[in-house]
């Protein structure tokens, strides 16, 4: 079992084949007062490896010469082994070339045997060590910087005294986009910043240079070559040799571009916050726990008697006003501040320095630091002597017209009782007007156009009956019946438009209603089609004739589904509301069917399909007016949705939606 090593000791490996050498060496190195002992000994280069691989050696002793190796070969072969460990080369030659081919290897001493004693190699095997022990730190500080200057985010250089780079870090090297730090060295900033930039950065290198003093945190706005910009905080040193000689600068620079860019922005903010402090018409000021004024608005400062903020910094209110006011005051601050809860909008009549009355809401805000201490009062006062004054004014108005009240409500029963009689007069004009336009025109179509096409019908069911060799033949016949069962629908449609109308209300569940018309349009659902309901589940019932108003609804949701051939969100919705309007196109007839203020209900219905063309929207409830293509619609849908719509009272309006579809909106009479 090994010992452990002494560490007062210094452990030394003897490689060579000649065991007298071996012997008078082992006799130099064990003297009485040396570190040094003899710790292994090896008579070959395979020997000596396996030694070496164990690592319990500090200093070899090399004979180059040996059974299975020899010459500059050994000592690479040793090194390689142990690249730590210094190796004294001892050979029997007095060869310059040899001793200087393997020092550059790596060779602490070159020894000659015939020339060495003991005093000799004691200090060789000292002189060694230290000097591999320092190598090891400088490499390992070595390391470190490098290390440091190729992982800091940070730009440093060093320069020589006519500033040219003669090192750069990897951050400053991708900076000016170099493939290699070595690309920089030997320029200067001119070949990579622009002539503003460089020519200030060379006059600070000299002043630093020139008196032996630092430039430490300087901000610079850095203009490169390539019309890349940023800003930096650079520091700049004095570089000085061993001997305390300048010998050029080194600097570092960090980039603050976008911390520049934020305080740039927060000055921005700052003064256009100040801005519109100073510019509000409102009494803003802040205080701290004692009172004293620390910022104050223009408003305030003109209050208080001044002309200018300085005036007022840094004072209280006793210096403004009189004891027993100033005393009130500052009691009502102290009062918030100690309770740290907000004051808002209290109302307070105030007096200013000159004696001026008037009524004002203020807000006090307590002012809290990070640990949650009162540090003073942010207050905000607006001066609302005039909404004072407008509000004794309202209440001798409201008086007024609280003694006329009930004289208003005798004219508003004789306007809701002609409003009445102008409603049913106006029902009766509307159907007058229609039937003499359209009366005779739907029972000549009746009579003349409907009984022949039921004759054609019939006559194409026989015919459809036949066998015909022909194979257009039967196709043909299709298309005949398609185009009789337009034509049929548009007569039945202009009857129904034409038809007298009579209204049989009651009251009805509107979303009853609207559940019904969508079940009895799910035939023109297409794929792809959603339907979305949010419907009032409280909604009151409303006079309704219940089979009107469903055709009122299957003509719409139908108008919705077909404006969506490839699919879309049908949602319907129903709400009440305060009325605070009207739609543009409800006619001038509904209008005065509402007022403003008064609860209605309301039922909307969007689509996501093409809209209507905004030039013919006002034409949408015209009598055979269509955007649909031949064959899909009569024109007459939009004309019986609208008279059934006035016959109730309601109003209807229709619009395109910004984003793509149409919203219909319909409001009842609660």
């Amino acid at each position: 079992m090994k010992s452990p090593p002494n560490p007062a000791q210094i452990r030394v490996l003897i490689v060579d084949d000649n065991a007298g050498d071996v012997f008078l060496l082992r006799e130099m190195v064990d003297c009485t007062k040396s570190r040094f002992r003899v710790s292994a000994e090896a008579g070959s280069m395979e020997e000596a490896l396996r030694i070496l691989a164990e690592r319990e050696v500090d200093v070899v002793l090399l004979d180059l010469q040996l059974p299975d190796s020899r010459g500059v070969d050994t000592f690479s072969r040793a090194h390689a082994a142990a690249p730590d460990v210094p190796i004294i080369v001892l050979s029997e030659s007095d060869d310059e070339e040899l001793a200087l081919q393997t020092v550059q290897l790596g060779a602490q001493e070159y020894l000659v045997k015939g020339r060495v004693d003991g005093h000799l190699l004691q200090r060789a095997l000292r002189y060694a060590v230290e000097r591999a022990r320092a190598e090891a730190q400088l490499a390992s500080e070595r390391d470190l910087l490098q290390t440091l200057l190729e992982n800091i985010p940070d730009r440093i250089y060093f320069k020589d005294r006519q500033s040219r780079f003669i090192r750069i870090n990897r951050a400053l090297t991708a900076l000016f986009g170099l493939k290699t730090a070595e690309e920089a060295y030997g320029k200067t900033d001119a070949d990579f910043y622009g002539h503003e930039h460089a020519g200030e950065a060379r006059q600070d290198e000299r002043r630093v240079m020139e008196t032996g003093e630092p430039l430490l945190g300087k901000v610079e706005f850095e203009n490169l070559a390539d019309g890349r910009k940023s800003w930096s905080l650079t520091t700049k040193l004095p570089l000085r040799d061993r001997k305390g000689s300048i010998i050029g600068t080194c600097g570092i620079s960090r980039e603050i571009s976008e911390m520049k860019e934020m305080e740039e922005q927060l000055e921005t903010e700052r003064n256009l916050l100040r801005a519109v402090i100073d510019n509000l018409p409102d009494l803003v000021f802040l205080k701290d726990v004692e009172g004293h004024y620390l910022l104050n608005n223009i408003a305030h400062v003109r209050w208080l008697g001044g002309s200018d903020p300085r005036e007022v910094r840094g004072r209280t209110v006793f210096d403004f006003f009189p004891d027993h006011l100033a005393a009130e005051f500052h009691r009502g601050d102290m009062e918030v501040a100690e309770a740290r809860q907000p004051l808002l909008n209290q109302e307070e009549h105030m007096v200013d320095a000159k004696g001026n009355h008037s009524w004002r809401l203020t807000s006090k805000i307590p002012w809290l630091d990070d640990n949650g201490n009162t540090v003073g009062l942010v207050c905000i006062s607006r001066d609302v002597t005039e909404q004072k004054r407008a509000e004794e004014h309202l209440k001798k108005a409201n008086a007024e017209l609280a003694a006329s009240r009930e004289e208003l409500l005798h004219a508003v029963r004789n306007l809701q009782q002609a409003h009445g009689e102008l409603r049913d007069v106006q029902l009766q004009l509307i159907e007058a007007e229609k039937m003499k336009s359209i009366g005779r025109l739907a029972a000549g179509v009746a009579h003349e156009v409907k009984n022949p096409l039921a004759i054609l019908k019939m006559g194409l069911e026989f015919l459809s009956t036949q066998k015909f060799t022909d194979e257009h033949t039967p196709e043909i016949l299709h298309e005949m019946g398609d185009a009789l069962t337009r034509a049929d629908k548009v007569i039945r449609g202009l009857l129904d438009f034409s038809a007298p109308k009579q209204l049989e209300v009651q009251r009805e569940s509107l979303n009853g209603i609207i559940e019904n018309a969508l079940h009895l349009v799910r035939g023109e659902m297409k794929n792809g089609v959603e339907v979305e309901l949010d419907l009032q589940s409280n909604l009151p019932h409303l006079k309704l004739d219940a089979g009107k108003i469903s055709q009122v609804f299957v003509n719409l949701f139908t108008n919705a589904l077909h404006a969506m051939e490839n699919g879309g969100l049908l949602a319907v919705r129903t709400f009440t509301k305060q009325l605070t309007g009207v739609g543009s196109n409800i006619s001038d007839s509904r209008a005065e069917s509402f007022r403003v203020g008064q609860h209605i209900v309301i039922a909307e219905i969007d689509d996501t399909g093409h809209g209507i063309p905004e030039d013919k929207l006002a034409k949408i409830f015209e009598p055979f007016f269509t955007t649909k293509p031949t064959g899909r619609g009569t024109g007459l849908g939009l004309s019986v949705v609208r008279t059934i719509v006035d016959l109730h009272g309601a109003t209807i309006d229709i619009r395109n939606l910004h984003e793509a579809g149409v919203r219909v909106t319909l409001m009842f009479q609660s």
